[in-house]
């Protein structure tokens, strides 16, 4: 009885050692890793927000007020931008119109209105925290409350699945956009990184006609399909 309990002691003990050691072999597969990259690289899209041509976003509110924004886009184009709102409270803007400007250094981008309305606020703590893009866009990083001039016009923007589907699209085409040569300059792939997200500051690697180009291609109010 004894030898077999010792036998069986060991047989439980050579069990438990196989296990613990399958279980270190497993742990190298890195699957937290591609977590933290598709958290780190991820494109906000939430339900219920309004996505337009020209990369701004549009949250209805029950009151009827709508808070307008730049979508990360655009954003993730920036390090740290200097916020400029070209419009004040009570001007009536036609679809189309400036409304921000982004400027890091001597490069800027301008955003325009994708419908026709009237400002009724900008977010001064945007002016002072352009940070708020990154860290609470659709809370506390907008731009406008504005007033559309018809309501009807949020039906032709996309919702849910339809603006992440145009958003993968836009990311493809920003990355034809980087290999394509422009007046003797070509853009490095390596300003897109893993998963088609550009480098941060990647704005700062373009001359001002290839800015110029940018706005053209990606910030008119009308979608372009290629």
């Amino acid at each position: 009885m004894t030898v077999l309990f010792v036998v069986a002691t060991i047989i439980l003990f050579l069990t438990i050692d196989w296990f613990v050691r399958r279980a270190k072999e497993k742990k190298p597969i890195a699957v937290p890793q591609q977590a933290t990259v598709a958290k780190q690289f991820s494109i906000r899209t939430p339900e219920g927000i309004y996505f337009t041509p020209s990369h701004t976003w549009m949250n209805l509110f029950p009151s009827g007020k709508v808070r307008l924004g730049i979508d990360d886009f655009v954003g993730r184009m920036f390090e740290k931008p200097r916020v400029t709102f070209l419009k004040k409270a009570g001007e009536r803007v036609a679809e189309g119109e400036p409304l921000l400007m982004l400027q890091e250094g001597e490069h800027a981008l301008t955003v325009r209105s994708p419908i026709e309305c009237e400002i009724l606020s900008e977010n001064e703590e945007l002016h002072e925290h352009s940070s708020l893009m990154y860290e609470s866009l659709f809370s506390d990083g907008w731009a406008y409350t504005i007033k559309p001039a018809r309501f009807a016009d949020l039906r032709s923007m996309m919702l849910g699945p339809d603006s992440r589907t145009w958003m993968n699209i836009e990311f493809a085409r920003l990355r034809d956009f980087f290999a394509r040569p422009f007046n003797q300059e070509q853009l490095s792939p390596v300003l897109l990184q893993d998963g088609g997200m550009p480098v941060a500051g990647a704005v700062k690697q373009m001359s001002k006609e290839r800015c110029q180009e940018f706005e053209e291609e990606f910030l008119s109010v009308q979608a372009k399909v290629k």
